[in-house]
């Protein structure tokens, strides 16, 4: 018997309950796409053509001035930063984005690191940061869309992000490609090698990303492909499910709709030098046997298969830490 197998998908189970008790409380009337009503249908055959060329699609919007950028706080070798998001929402907060610099200034290679939905706080993605950083590499830890700091007033931090409004999601998800694009432009200028590590819902936007724009390292930590499925069998999304069923939407249905945010589709285009994914063999929230798909999807790169589920990959941040950083010591 494999008491992994049981034990860790109950962890997650556990972490679900007694961190974030998902739900949309928000009512958006109309669940538009750049202020136009679709069916899934007529949005699918829009998005089609896109899936050739992503970068018609994920375009960089209203891309800020470099000179945007502002320094809004510095302890040490942390520097908080903000500028004026690419897309314009009705949600003020959500139109300024963040982040967060960990460098010293002497290092050749930056991981831009995209986190995961839902977040409450970022700690231990900036421990993990501040881990690569006492190893000579530079960090650049974003703050998503209607999370954290951008959160709306009365909402839970990544409550719109991912929701059961299918067209708004994909806006969200533009937006923080965007934002991605940005910063890979701003930061490219300074670095002789970049890249981006992208964990759990970071990963889908972060290999979007990676669609249009070239990067020396792609670090996919516990995400996966088919976005549909994966909301239809996940533990963190039952309320989008009963939600979408309630609509009369199904899980075919669903993967038509997200097939533009999915690397199912677009995932042929990734501008990755080099890649090497981390699964989570016993994961009940991004189901694993869709990260082995991703990884099938990437032509099989390298990967590292960790024995814990969702939540508990956390005690595997140092070994993830140090593959990572072995990597680009290899490489650079």
């Amino acid at each position: 018997m494999n008491i992994s197998a049981g034990f860790f998908p109950m962890l997650d189970k556990l972490y679900d309950y007694f961190t974030i008790q998902r739900i949309c409380s928000v009512d958006i009337r109309n669940d538009f796409f750049d202020g136009r009503q679709y069916s899934i249908n007529e949005f699918y055959e829009n998005a089609q053509p896109f899936f050739h060329q992503p970068e018609k699609f994920y375009t960089r919007l209203n891309s800020p001035a470099e000179v945007d950028i502002v320094t809004l706080s510095k302890n040490g070798d942390d520097v908080f930063c903000a500028y004026p998001s690419p897309a314009t929402t009705c949600f003020e907060e959500n139109n300024t984005a963040y982040f967060r610099l960990f460098s010293n200034n002497n290092s050749g290679t930056l991981l831009l690191f995209v986190p995961g939905w839902g977040r409450k706080k970022l700690d231990a993605e900036s421990d993990f940061c501040r881990k690569l950083l006492k190893h000579g590499i530079d960090s650049c830890l974003l703050v998503k869309p209607f999370h954290q700091e951008r959160t709306p007033a009365g909402q839970y931090s990544g409550e719109l992000f991912i929701s059961p409004y299918i067209f708004m999601t994909i806006m969200n998800f533009r937006q923080l490609v965007a934002e991605i694009q940005f910063l890979l432009q701003h930061f490219r200028k300074r670095y002789a090698n970049i890249g981006i590590i992208g964990m759990s819902s970071g990963g889908f936007q972060a290999g979007l990303a990676l669609d249009v724009a070239p990067v020396d390292f792609y670090f996919p930590i516990i995400t996966a492909a088919k976005l549909g499925s994966l909301t239809w069998q996940s533990i963190f999304t039952k309320y989008i499910k009963d939600d979408l069923i309630k609509k009369g939407i199904d899980e075919d249905q669903l993967n038509k709709a997200w097939a533009i945010t999915d690397q199912l589709f677009l995932g042929q285009h990734c501008k990755a030098k080099y890649i090497k994914q981390f699964i989570s063999l016993y994961d009940v929230a991004v189901t694993t046997k869709y990260q082995f798909l991703l990884n099938d999807i990437y032509n099989n790169p390298d990967k590292v298969e960790m024995k814990c589920g969702h939540s508990s990959v956390i005690f595997y941040f140092h070994r993830i830490a140090n593959e990572i950083i072995k990597t680009v010591r290899e490489r650079c």
